[in-house]
């Protein structure tokens, strides 16, 4: 038997037929995610780590702005195609770096999603996010939680109330395989 091929970040195509897949509500509760966040229509939020767009198309349907990031340049190309003929006026697409971000200057909710096990240096990156985000900015982490997870809960805690932020709450019962923190 052989062994599925690894998926790239840099092969969004593909990567989408896993992000974007109608059983995702299924394997992550999307919706509770959703309603966690308190979404308001005013609202500017950074899809940071945005990927194909699964989460960036849910914000721009309920809040004002979307800040689209991503350091995969694949992955901005790919959300480009997708949101730069679509009817969402509300979405603007950003190249990020390994370390960097790059918010812009105000934003309500900066969001990462199945995002935070990949970065290599958390803590330089978690010390560009402090410095790029204000008190009134709420950050929310969404990965994997259990024997698999690259970066536990706990850890993840840990490092981001080490850069300097205060955990509100954490919320490792509402999605089946995730926290949200």
């Amino acid at each position: 038997m052989t062994q599925p091929k690894p998926i790239s970040f840099a092969e969004p195509e593909r990567l989408s037929e896993i992000f974007d897949s109608d059983n995702r509500e299924e394997w992550q509760n999307t919706s509770h995610i959703l309603k966690t966040l308190g979404l308001q229509e005013p609202m500017i939020i950074a899809d940071v780590g945005a990927g194909t767009g699964y989460f960036t198309r849910l914000f721009a349907e309920r809040v004002n702005k979307v800040y689209a990031i991503d350091n995969e340049p694949g992955m901005v190309a790919y959300m480009e195609k997708r949101f730069n003929n679509s009817s969402f006026s509300n979405i603007e697409i950003r190249q990020s770096s390994a370390t960097n971000p790059c918010l812009p200057q105000q934003v309500d909710i900066v969001f990462l999603a199945n995002v935070y096990r990949f970065i290599k240096e958390r803590d330089t990156f978690l010390s560009t996010l402090y410095e790029q985000t204000t008190v009134d900015t709420t950050i929310v982490f969404v990965d994997f939680r259990g024997a698999h997870a690259r970066v536990s809960p706990e850890t993840a805690t840990k490092e981001v109330k080490q850069a300097g932020f205060e955990i509100q709450a954490m919320d490792s019962e509402g999605c089946p395989d995730h926290y949200i923190g």
